[in-house]
């Protein structure tokens, strides 16, 4: 699997090399964009942060709308991956405000749907807070009511097994 993913590093890179020398500076954000992605998917979030970044630039400078609002949405994803909830909800929100403004809805849903995977992981970083002050002072009720919020917040994202431990 690891193999197959290099390999589209690989093919995006060369995609990359092609669009520099043609001089096509849309192809050239599409290729960082996609390499963002398949840097994403090894994961390597630092490359593919730094690539993302590089394909907005391009896509501000050629007005290119539409796909400034996806990387915004990708490089959420990016810092969500890291933890990083704070840096996550501020692109998602921005991808969600660029889709509105273009008629995108399938980005539109997508952006909402990002800020509520964002906001339920920010829940579980909560819950663990809760969690850790509940056994620090010795509350054993509120323990167990951490323990059962932590669980409910693992189960909306589909962590059945962390969400019964």
């Amino acid at each position: 699997m690891v193999d197959r993913k290099l390999e589209v590093v690989e093919q995006q890179m060369l995609e990359l090399a092609i669009a520099i020398s043609v001089g096509d500076r849309e192809r050239e954000g599409r290729a960082h964009f996609h390499l963002g992605g398949a840097y994403l998917n090894l994961p390597d979030y630092q490359e593919a942060i730094k690539n993302y970044a590089q394909a907005f630039h391009i896509f501000i400078e050629i007005g290119c709308r539409a796909s400034e609002g996806s990387t915004y949405g990708n490089l959420g994803n990016a810092y969500l991956s890291l933890g990083n909830f704070k840096q996550a909800l501020e692109n998602y929100k921005k991808h969600l405000s660029i889709a509105k403004e273009v008629g995108d809805k399938a980005g539109e849903g997508s952006a909402y749907g990002n800020l509520g995977n964002a906001y339920l992981s920010l829940a579980i970083e909560y819950c663990e807070k809760d969690l850790s002050i509940a056994k620090e002072v010795g509350n054993r009720t509120g323990e167990g009511s951490a323990y059962g919020k932590l669980g409910n917040a693992y189960l909306s994202l589909g962590n059945f097994k962390q969400a019964i431990e």
